[in-house]
């Protein structure tokens, strides 16, 4: 929903700072889109016509391979940016983002300043640190993945999910098991081995962490220098 009050426009403007971004002036042409929990703010029809800062919630994307199965490939979070390859013409695969909570965005549109922001030398500097960060932790994903046993990288995802969400984590495990590259058999094993040994306290769609340092010192085993 595009919040249209233009007190509580500008308050959100405000407090994000989007301006820093630009060199060039952008704010006359920014909305603020409020998104509730499980709403899609782009879908694999349609390609998206904004750029988008992530301000409060979170978003997971996912990937429409060709044969029609769906994989769910990152989470993103406040300070993420979504749409730019959109606005740079690349785009490989059909994806869908959808909001894992209520998640408010800050939305530049590209009509009709597309010209104008990507002729902006501070923009398209801010844009490859965006875009850098995102690949960064892709191939860490990545190589996360293809190195370590699948209960460090739950172990890794569990105190990042409790970070950002508090003690307790939703979530759903066939969702899961896509992002962590396994399958729902596999993660279902190592979730009861984790409640089994009084690490982890899991009720339905929800997840509590007990034993910190039982999980920390997983995550250890994944550190490098």
């Amino acid at each position: 929903m595009k919040i249209k009050d233009p007190t509580r426009r500008a308050a959100y403007i405000k407090d994000f700072s989007i301006q820093n971004y630009f060199s060039v002036p952008i704010e006359d042409y920014l909305e603020v889109h409020t998104f509730k929990k499980g709403e899609f703010i782009c879908d694999e029809r349609k390609a998206p016509q904004r750029l988008y800062f992530i301000k409060e919630g979170e978003v997971q994307l996912y990937m429409i391979h060709q044969d029609g199965n769906v994989s769910l490939a990152q989470y993103y979070h406040p300070g993420d940016v979504l749409g730019e390859l959109e606005l740079l013409g690349i785009r490989s695969q059909s994806q869908s983002i959808q909001a894992v909570k209520d998640t408010v965005c800050i939305a530049l549109p590209f009509d009709p300043c597309k010209d104008m922001i990507l002729a902006d030398p501070v923009f398209m500097q801010n844009l490859c640190l965006f875009i850098a960060d995102k690949m960064l932790r892709s191939v860490g994903k990545l190589v996360s993945t293809q190195t370590y046993p699948l209960e460090n990288r739950l172990a890794a995802f569990l105190i990042d999910r409790e970070e950002r969400s508090g003690d307790w984590i939703m979530l759903r495990l066939s969702d899961l098991a896509q992002y962590l590259g396994v399958s729902y058999r596999h993660l279902s094993r190592v979730v009861k081995q984790f409640s089994d040994a009084g690490w982890i306290y899991k009720d339905r769609t929800r997840l509590r962490i007990i034993n910190h340092v039982a999980l920390e010192e997983l995550v250890a085993q994944m550190e490098t220098e």
